[in-house]
């Protein structure tokens, strides 16, 4: 949790836009998982965008690979779902409810939602997705943040970071952390999650400095039994084509 960055991230985010290097798209190859069938799939869809920058930020699937979609992400208004947020804002720095009231930084969180209409700030949304595959959806809720992220920019390309998944309670008004450690692996690298003939998929990506390849990552956990995860794992390395400075 603690990767996502504190108080002032989002400010040093926005600063780091201003000094942006430039890096070429490129191409992928499967690393880890050949043979299995969502890793193969992938890097099909992964090759499919040969003029798309690197995938630090964004990820886009191919819709003419049909086994592949997105959820059905519903916006929600972070000022009426601040009571959800300030979960989460605490998460970061282990703080109690006490210490995150008396902190500048609760100010500062609140300063940076996202407006109405707005194109930058923290946003969250909300889908029904069925993590475990028990045939019974769960609540998960998308905390990203607009407008600090950038393929071109060289700390952008190392460590990004401003996207989160977390597991809600049946009532949609808590964070379920212990759900959310077991189902969503997100770590760092600006996750991002995709479906796969139904199954949750999350992706990571991680980049060298000077824009010197990096590495996609795949991953998903699903108990088969009690104690007994099955684990999906893909990992993919980049290749640019070219740089410039």
């Amino acid at each position: 949790m603690k990767g996502m960055r504190r108080g002032s991230g989002f400010v040093l985010g926005m600063l780091w836009l201003l000094i942006a290097d430039v890096a070429t798209a490129g191409s992928y190859v499967l690393a880890i998982g050949k043979g299995i069938e969502v890793c193969e799939a992938y890097l099909k869809n992964l090759n499919s965008f040969p003029k798309h920058p690197p995938m630090v930020c964004e990820r886009p699937l191919n819709h003419q690979f049909t086994d592949f979609n997105k959820p059905a992400w519903k916006e929600l208004d972070g000022q009426e779902h601040l009571e959800l947020l300030k979960q989460i804002w605490r998460s970061f720095d282990d703080l109690t409810v006490e210490q995150f009231e008396q902190s500048p930084l609760k100010d500062q969180w609140i300063f940076s939602l996202k407006k109405p209409e707005g194109t930058m700030g923290i946003a969250i949304q909300r889908a029904e997705l069925d993590v475990d595959l028990d045939g019974v959806t769960e609540l998960v809720l998308h905390y990203y943040e607009l407008g600090t992220c950038d393929p071109l920019n060289e700390s952008q390309f190392a460590t990004p970071y401003g996207s989160m998944f977390y597991v809600l309670t049946p009532d949609g008004q808590n964070i379920d952390f212990e759900k959310t450690r077991l189902m969503l692996l997100n770590g760092g690298g600006r996750p991002d999650l995709f479906l796969y003939k139904g199954r949750v998929f999350i992706t990571h990506w991680a980049g060298n400095l000077e824009f010197k390849d990096g590495q996609l990552g795949v991953i998903s956990k699903v108990y088969v039994a009690p104690m007994v995860p099955d684990y999906k794992n893909c990992k993919y390395r980049y290749h640019a084509s070219g740089k410039r400075r």
